[in-house]
This record gives structure tokens, sequence and C-alpha cells, in this order.
């Protein structure tokens, strides 16, 4: 996964391969999945680390992918010191729409399409099926390695498998027989052992604050939909 960011990784597991659509499971975490895949970006190239349960900016080169150095930028540029939840919620607002910056990436390195539809004649949606197989099949197997085959991960690969396991993405890239096994896994190297001691706590504060969004968002997307569905009525 060199090629890929965790953001990129993340969202490509996520979408509908053909329809390039977010699968379900992704649901309305959507905003918060990426800003944590990219405040663990930022851990892993030493840009943010943390200080009496904060975190704060550190001494890093510049990272290489833009939309990483905006979410630098952000940190860098507040002079109040927060958690990971609460960069979690600035990186979403800052940053808006995550979604869309993170997968205009993929499409201008021709991973992805996009493509704009209008439902009833109003109201327009993008999907981004894939065009690219290639990034994604070496994703997959490098995950499969790790999560099947026992091959140690690498500290983005860890990051990576705890995301998955965060939002029960672990099932879409291996194969069927093996999604128990490498579920279990998953969740072994969502504790952190796999990261390491100099970056670990800092991740799992990273990783419990993105799956409180993660969850907020979700139960706030239901609750409208089940209202919108109530007041809709009979055709």
């Amino acid at each position: 996964m060199a090629d890929l960011t965790l953001a990129e990784a993340l969202l490509l597991v996520a979408l509908d391969d053909e329809r390039g659509a977010d699968t379900a499971n992704w649901g309305g975490g959507v905003e918060a999945g990426l800003a944590g895949a990219l405040l663990l970006e930022l851990v892993a190239d030493g840009c943010l680390e943390s200080e009496d349960g904060e975190l704060v900016p550190a001494g890093c080169d510049p990272p290489a992918d833009p939309l990483a150095r905006e979410a630098l930028a952000v940190v860098r540029d507040e002079d109040k010191r927060r958690d990971a939840k609460a960069w979690l919620g600035r990186l979403r607002k800052q940053l808006d729409p995550l979604r869309a910056k993170v997968a205009d990436r993929l499409v201008e390195r021709g991973v992805l399409e996009e493509e704009r539809r209008k439902r009833l004649g109003l109201f327009e949606t993008v999907r981004y099926p894939e065009r690219d197989p290639e990034p994604e099949r070496r994703l997959r197997a490098a995950m499969t390695e790790v999560l099947v085959t026992g091959r140690e991960p690498t500290a983005r690969e860890a990051m990576l498998a705890s995301l998955l396991h965060a939002y029960d993405l672990v099932k879409r890239v291996v194969p069927k027989d093996d999604r128990r096994a490498a579920g279990r896994r998953a969740k072994e190297i969502a504790k952190g052992e796999a990261i390491g001691a100099a970056v670990g706590s800092t991740v799992s504060e990273v990783q419990a604050a993105t799956m409180i969004a993660v969850v907020a968002a979700t139960t706030a997307t239901t609750s409208a939909t089940v209202a919108g569905g109530d007041g809709g009525g009979s055709t």
C-alpha cells in the first residue's frame, strides 16, 4: 500500500468497485473515518505526537500528500491545544468535503472515475467506480498477508488494519473462508502492539476518538433517515 495514503486506502476498500458508492456499513461515518486516517498518517510521519492527552505538532518534513499537508496546517495554525477527538471535528470542518477531496486525488491518478448523475432531475449524486483495479489489488494482497498468513505489518498496515476493524471492513479485503480469522487478527493489531510503543498510545487515542465520532455520525444519519421515512406517507 506504499502508493496509497491511509485515507485513500480506506476509501478504496469502502467503495463498491462497480457502483462507486459507499458500502452500507461505511454509513454516516465516512468523514470521521477519513479524518481519523489523516491524523494517523500524521502520527506515522512523526508530525503529531501525544502530550498530556493532547495531539500537538512535532518537527517533521512536509508530508508528500497535499491533503495531509492541509491537515497538518489546520493543526499548526490553531492556537488551542486539542485532543484527538477535538482534532477530528476540526479536520472534518476545515477540510470539508473530505470524502470528495480524497476521491478526487484517486480520480486524478486514474484509480477511480467520477460519475455525476441527477436523481429525479433535481438532486445530483456523485459516484466513483473503479478505473484501475491494480492499486486495490495490491492493497488486498498486502492485507491478506498480514491478516491471514500472519506477516508482521508495517506501521501503516497496522493502522489500516485497525481502521478496517473499526468499520467492519476486514471482510472486504480477505477471501470469504478467512474472514473470521482475519477479523480476530485485525482486532489484535488494533490494540496497538504491532505498531510499536513509540506511537502505539497515540494511535490508540486517535482510534478511540475515530470510533466515537463514527458511531455518533452513523447514529445521526440513521435517525434522520428514520425520521424522513416516517414522514413520507404513502405513494
